[in-house]
C-alpha cells in the first residue's frame, strides 16, 4: 500500500480558493435573461448608458487621483493593516490551516458589512427617486470596500499598476463567459508574473471599467431614478457590490498565497 502525502496548510489554502474562483466562473459561465431588464429595454432613454459611463469615469478619475485619503478614511484603513499585521506574524510563527484562514475570514467580515451599507444607501436613495447622483457614492463604497479586502490579505499599494488591477478586477467580476476567463487569466498572469502582458494606460483602462458598470447597472439605476418604486433599483447597489466583493476577495486571496508561496512580501510584485 502506499503511502498518502499529507496535504500541506498551504496546499489546503490554496485548493480551497482555487475551487472558490471555479465555482465563481461557473456561476457566470452564461449570461442569464433578466425579465426586469427586458421590459425596461425600451422604456430607456437612448442617452443614458453614456450619461453613466461618464458619471463612473468622473468618480473613478476624482477617487484615484485626489480621493486616496478618503478611501484610506473610509475603509479604516490604518486600523486594518494593523490587523494584518497581526495575522502575519501568527502565520509566520505557526502555519497551519487556521493561520492561514483567518485573512479570508477577515476579508469576509470586511466585505459584509460594506455590502449591507450599499444596499442601505441605494434602497433610502431610490425611496427618494435619486438614481445618477448615487454614482460617486456608491463608487466610493465600490472602491473602499476592494481596499478593504485588499488590506485584508496585506496589500495596500496605490501605484498605477494596483489601480490597474483594480479597474480589472472590477470588470472581470462583472463579465461572462469567455470574457470572464480571459479576463480572469489576464489577472492570474499578473498575480504569476509581476507584471502586465500588455501595456495598460490607467485613463484607458478606467473607461473601460465605467463601460462595463454603466451596462451592468443600466435598467437598475432607471429604475433607482422613480420615487418609492426606486427601492429596487436601488437594491442593486448591494447585490453588484457583494458579486464585486466575493471575486475580489478570491483574486486577492490568491496573489497572498503566491506571493507567501514564492517568498515575495504581500503586493511585492505590484510595481
Amino acid at each position: 500500500m502506499g503511502i498518502l502525502k499529507r496535504t500541506s496548510p498551504w496546499e489546503h489554502s490554496y485548493q480551497t480558493m482555487w475551487r472558490r474562483e471555479q465555482k465563481f466562473l461557473s456561476d457566470y459561465r452564461t449570461t442569464r435573461p433578466d425579465m426586469l431588464c427586458s421590459l425596461l429595454e425600451e422604456r430607456v432613454p437612448s442617452g443614458l448608458t453614456e450619461t453613466l459611463h461618464q458619471a463612473f469615469f468622473r468618480a473613478f478619475s476624482l477617487l484615484f487621483e485626489k480621493g486616496e485619503g478618503i478611501v484610506r478614511w473610509a475603509g479604516r484603513q490604518q486600523r486594518r493593516e494593523e490587523a494584518y499585521q497581526v495575522r502575519r506574524f501568527a502565520a509566520d510563527l505557526r502555519e497551519d490551516r487556521r493561520s492561514l484562514r483567518a485573512f479570508s475570514k477577515a476579508a469576509d467580515r470586511a466585505g459584509q458589512g460594506s455590502v449591507v451599507q450599499a444596499g442601505v444607501q441605494g434602497v433610502g436613495l431610490g425611496l427618494l427617486g435619486i438614481g445618477l447622483p448615487d454614482i460617486p457614492l456608491f463608487s466610493l463604497t465600490l472602491l473602499k470596500t476592494i481596499r478593504e479586502t485588499a488590506v485584508s490579505f496585506g496589500f495596500a499599494g496605490t501605484e498605477t499598476d494596483e489601480q490597474v488591477w483594480i479597474l480589472r478586477l472590477i470588470e472581470a467580476s462583472l463579465s461572462s463567459g469567455t470574457e470572464l476567463e480571459e479576463r480572469n487569466r489576464m489577472l492570474n498572469q499578473f498575480i504569476q508574473e509581476g507584471a502586465w502582458p500588455d501595456s495598460p494606460v490607467l485613463e484607458q483602462q478606467m473607461r473601460q471599467t465605467a463601460h462595463m458598470l454603466s451596462q451592468s447597472m443600466l435598467y437598475w439605476k432607471f429604475v433607482q431614478g422613480i420615487p418609492l418604486v426606486g427601492a429596487v433599483g436601488g437594491a442593486w447597489d448591494a447585490v453588484c457590490l457583494r458579486r464585486v466583493q466575493r471575486y475580489a476577495a478570491i483574486k486577492y486571496s490568491r496573489r497572498f498565497l503566491i506571493d507567501r508561496k514564492l517568498g515575495r512580501q504581500a503586493g511585492e510584485n505590484a510595481r
